[in-house]
């Protein structure tokens, strides 16, 4: 049976804004997603690297959602930065042959996200070297955006076909004025990314307890 578990989502502009934001959370979860852009699979750059990353060193478990061109190309350097999880796009130009080579050497757990009009049938060569999916809930790049209810479906259909797989949804989970987080998790998600739910919340630590009840469904 496949865990529930809630993963706040950091969308930082400089490696000074990204310490900040992990630090209000990584003593209240269990994970943290950090979002890694190039500028080039999506419009925005982040302004941070792995070298970074060596000197925040989380206390919670980090996850590196890329949203990149060539992941093949940097992965790497994120393993041997402290990274163990990583979230790398279907729609992005990619050597799978190379992405292959590094997952079986390396203690790492990979998942392949899906953008909203992304079919589940264009992963199915990829199975064997995944650990889960991640659905997202709106187009890649931004915070904020409003939840694509379409992407129920292929959550449903996605755990219908695979009933172990971990199924992780990002963007667009939020409680209010539409409980997206509890839609998502009846349809068969068991890993929530929240973003802007957590971080635009007054009481960071209460609104994570709220989560965290919200996945008792």
């Amino acid at each position: 049976m496949t865990k529930k578990i809630l993963i706040p989502a950091i969308l930082a502009h400089d490696a000074n804004q990204l310490e900040s934001l992990i630090a209000r959370v990584e003593d209240l979860v269990e994970y943290i997603q950090i979002d890694y852009m190039d500028g080039k699979f999506v419009k925005e750059k982040s302004k941070f690297d792995y070298r970074d990353f060596y000197r925040i060193n989380p206390v919670a478990k980090p996850e590196l959602h890329l949203m990149v061109e060539h992941p093949e190309k940097v992965i790497e350097n994120w393993i041997a930065a402290g990274i163990e999880k990583f979230i790398i796009h279907a729609e992005a130009p990619t050597n799978w042959d190379k992405i292959r080579e590094i997952y079986e050497d390396n203690y790492i757990k990979l998942y392949i996200a899906l953008n909203p009009d992304t079919p589940i049938n264009k992963i199915t060569d990829k199975m064997q070297i995944i650990d889960g999916i991640t659905v997202m809930g709106v187009n890649p790049g931004q915070g904020r955006q409003k939840f694509l209810p379409k992407v129920l479906g292929k959550i449903k259909a996605l755990r219908n076909r695979y009933p172990e797989l971990n199924i992780q949804i990002d963007g667009g989970m939020h409680t209010k004025p539409t409980n997206t987080i509890r839609q998502a998790i009846l349809a068969g998600a068991n890993e929530i990314v929240a973003g802007s739910e957590i971080f635009m919340s007054a009481d960071i630590m209460k609104k994570i307890d709220e989560l965290y009840h919200e996945l008792k469904i």
